[in-house]
């Protein structure tokens, strides 16, 4: 289904399950559809409702005046949430699905019951690292696509060092996606690619969440490493710190089974 927001641009949703509600949100550069091993499991139990992110997956791009900040797309899910006529959920997002998570449980503290926030980071980027990410962003702004020898460099971020070796379906599949992203939504990626990577630094506030939070990270997340989630643990005192095992930035796809079961664990207690 579509949800119509700012000035009639659609959101893509799919929901499957009854029960309580989980909002989902994925990655950056992915779609809803990196959670179908969740979905499929949680659905038996859950509400589940997954999100496409402006310009990913089958959703609206946004038009140049359009915000593009995090705070802004947090207030966007609480007003899908609004739209479905649900009060309070739990949520789960991975990447800047989890970046989305800090604002929700900062500015919608009654919003949200518990959050599962996987890969994420809501400090700021390192200079070195800003600088990189901005200049493949330039890059693809000007070709208006993601060519292979970009594609080459942006994949690797998001596997373990043996899917990158081995090249696997999930590194093949993902590479396919990126080069075969729609040119009249690669303004609206490229824009919110910046808003990710130059986003302002929350780590302070983090103090004040008081919702249930389940920070896990893959223990080869390249991008976001283990260190930043247990830095981010140790701020939110109602919280819990997973690693884990086997697992790169999209750690939900390359252990689904130890993710499930630890989603499941941490929304029944």
């Amino acid at each position: 289904m579509y949800i119509t927001l700012r000035k009639n641009k659609k959101l893509k949703l799919e929901i499957l399950g009854d029960g309580e509600p989980i909002i989902f949100v994925h990655s950056y550069l992915w779609d809803k559809n990196m959670w179908n091993p969740q979905i499929k499991e949680l659905s038996k139990k859950f509400k589940c409702i997954c999100i496409d992110l402006w310009g990913h997956g089958e959703s609206d791009f946004l038009d140049a005046n359009d915000s593009f900040s995090l705070n802004d797309l947090a207030a966007d899910i609480i007003n899908i949430a609004d739209k479905l006529n649900i009060n309070t959920f739990n949520y789960i997002g991975l990447s800047v699905g989890a970046m989305l998570g800090t604002y929700l449980a900062l500015n919608y503290n009654s919003r949200v019951k518990k959050l599962i926030l996987m890969d994420g980071y809501s400090g700021s980027e390192s200079s070195e690292t800003l600088k990189q990410y901005l200049a493949l962003l330039d890059s693809i702004e000007q070709l208006k696509f993601i060519p292979e020898s970009l594609a080459d460099i942006i994949t690797p971020m998001f596997f373990t060092k043996n899917e990158s070796l081995i090249k696997g379906n999930l590194y093949k599949n993902f590479k396919k996606d990126l080069m075969n992203k729609k040119e009249i939504n690669i303004d609206t990626i490229v824009k919110l690619g910046r808003a990710i990577f130059k986003r302002e630094n929350l780590l302070e506030k983090m103090t004040e969440i008081k919702s249930p939070v389940l920070f896990m990270v893959g223990e080869e997340d390249t991008p976001r490493p283990v260190n930043e989630s247990f830095e981010m643990h140790t701020l939110v005192k109602n919280s819990k710190f997973v690693t884990i095992p086997n697992a790169g930035h999209i750690s939900n796809l390359e252990n689904p089974n130890f993710v499930n079961l630890q989603i499941f664990n941490f929304l029944a207690e």
